[in-house]
């Protein structure tokens, strides 16, 4: 397998199988948003599918042909596995955008397919901020949204105050 790294636009030969090791354990315990996709090399895509989850482990096997199985940290039963790849593409020159890697399959031909891996952060950032809605209930969510219609009622009967946005009345010009 070829490995192309986009800083320096440099390609060179995996040394060994524990160098992909360490390469890839920068994902584990992180979040990581996944494309797979197969497309002509003419650019029309035959398929789409996009997720993201957690890394908990990821298994790279070389007997008959490389295997790289990415293990879903919170679902046991979903996973990503990558056979035979003929070359990754690493990105990670632009710094705070995020590690990310691609692999390209090597048959030839018209048709190319790829999965593609991007480190999202650690597996506790960003999630408490998504989770807190995904936890209210339909009756809390209600709830809240009616505290919000009667704070503005009350302040849309308000004289002005010089605190808080200007209201237009009557038509705009």
């Amino acid at each position: 397998m070829k490995i192309i790294y986009t800083r320096g636009n440099r390609t060179e030969t995996l040394a060994s199988i524990s160098t992909l090791r360490k390469i890839l354990s920068r994902f584990v315990r992180h979040r990581v948003f996944y494309e797979v996709s197969s497309r002509n090399r003419r650019g029309h895509e035959f398929f789409s599918t996009k997720n993201s989850f957690v890394v908990g482990s990821i298994e790279v096997t070389s007997r008959d042909y490389l295997s790289i199985t990415i293990f879903d940290a919170h679902c046991s039963s979903h996973s990503v596995e990558i056979l035979n790849p003929a070359a990754m593409r690493i990105y990670d020159e632009t710094p705070g955008k995020g590690f990310a890697v691609s692999f390209l399959s090597g048959a030839s031909g018209d048709v190319e397919s790829r999965c593609y891996l991007r480190d999202e952060g650690e597996e506790g950032e960003d999630l408490r901020a998504r989770g807190a809605l995904e936890q209210i209930t339909l009756p809390q969510l209600f709830e809240y949204i009616d505290e919000i219609r009667n704070a503005g009622a009350s302040q849309a009967g308000a004289p002005f105050s010089g605190n808080g946005p200007l209201r237009r009345h009557g038509p705009r010009a």
